[in-house]
């Protein structure tokens, strides 16, 4: 389908007319994208939360954004829960319950976010008056860390927060291989990160040894009788 189908489709469904789809033919940047789309809107001061195809929200977290931010006053940059890989979690794919059911706030299910600043709400007027993305920056991260630094340095007030409505929906994750190396790094920690728990990868990296040790059990067990 191609994307015009698909805004036609969302304002089918969502009875929203109001989309404007930007057409670009250049590499891929995720910073230089949402920037040229927050300066392509001319209606006025509007709140903008920049949001990946990844993240999973609720009504309630559209109202936590909104009271956290202010023109001139106030950003907010949630921490989000980030699920960990379901097929580890629940042991089989065959167990794994619907995405609406997965989003449980616990420690064996996932974790708090608190190194991503993707996810962010700002109105318009400061994102501009602070200078946007930074756009020289390429493929995978960096761009939001960047903004949120500028934002740390202005005059503007921070609010950073866990919030309960924003999840982050695991998926398989690949780090190109022409990434630099500071990217790419970044990349493999947060593949990494995004798997399981510390138990759980430490369950997995000596499962060798669980085993042969309930192997022996069985055996001794055996003897026994």
């Amino acid at each position: 389908m191609e994307e015009a189908e698909r805004i036609g489709v969302s304002q089918r469904e969502a009875s929203f007319k109001n989309y404007t789809l930007l057409q670009l033919d250049e590499e891929f940047s995720r910073g230089r994208g949402l920037d040229i789309g927050a300066r392509a809107w001319k209606g006025g001061n509007v709140l903008l939360f920049f949001c990946d195809v990844d993240i999973y929200f609720t009504a309630d977290f559209l109202n936590t954004c909104r009271l956290n931010t202010q023109p001139g006053r106030k950003v907010f940059y949630p921490v989000l829960f980030s699920q960990y890989n379901p097929a580890l979690i629940y042991g089989n794919p065959e167990h794994i319950p619907p995405v609406e059911q997965q989003l449980v706030i616990k420690k064996d299910t996932g974790f708090w976010r608190d190194f991503g600043f993707g996810m962010t709400c700002q109105y318009r007027s400061d994102f501009i008056n602070i200078g946007g993305f930074d756009i020289d920056i390429k493929g995978w991260g960096g761009e939001d860390v960047h903004l949120y630094r500028k934002y740390l340095h202005s005059n503007l007030l921070v609010i950073r927060a866990p919030s309960r409505g924003l999840f982050h929906l695991w998926h398989e994750k690949h780090c190109a291989d022409e990434l630099p190396p500071d990217q790419y790094r970044m990349c493999m920690q947060s593949k990494a990160m995004n798997e399981a728990s510390h138990g759980q990868l430490g369950m997995l990296f000596f499962r060798h040894e669980i085993e042969a040790h309930l192997r022996k059990q069985k055996q001794q067990n055996a003897k026994k009788i």
